[in-house]
């Protein structure tokens, strides 16, 4: 398990991306996974820095069990994006779509776990992905 604190900026996901890559790498991650993390993370950091008002990230990796889990943690604005996002109409035309809610669909559909926890006045948006599941 390791841990990274950055700064609640869009100018951190790249540094976010660099320290999970590392991590995916020295691991031997499938480049499936590795691919499914990255899509995510862009957006839940870009959610976090856009709308939270957070100050920052602290993005933690975890690699056990045959499991990658990725948890971000931020001090924003409480949102749990499980429950408060609305849900998109996938089967209406791109420009008849109202916009939001399709970006924590697709990270939804992407997990094999997500899970979302208000712990000491911060957002712990921790998702999972199952390395035996290709």
């Amino acid at each position: 398990m390791e841990e990274k604190k950055f700064s609640a900026i869009i100018e951190s996901l790249t540094d976010i991306q660099d320290f999970l890559t590392l991590k995916l790498d020295s691991n031997n991650i499938d480049m499936k996974i590795s691919t499914k993390i990255a899509v995510c993370t862009d957006e839940i950091v870009s959610n976090i820095v856009y709308y939270s008002e957070s100050e920052y990230i602290l993005v933690n990796y975890d690699n056990s069990d045959n499991a990658v889990t990725i948890t971000f943690t931020d001090n924003g604005k409480a949102f749990n994006p499980l429950v408060d996002s609305m849900e998109p109409d996938i089967t209406a035309k791109a420009e008849e779509r109202k916009i939001g809610g399709l970006g924590i669909f697709m990270v939804k559909k992407m997990t094999d776990s997500i899970k979302y926890n208000r712990e000491s006045d911060c957002n712990v948006l921790t998702i999972s992905f199952n390395c035996n599941s290709l």
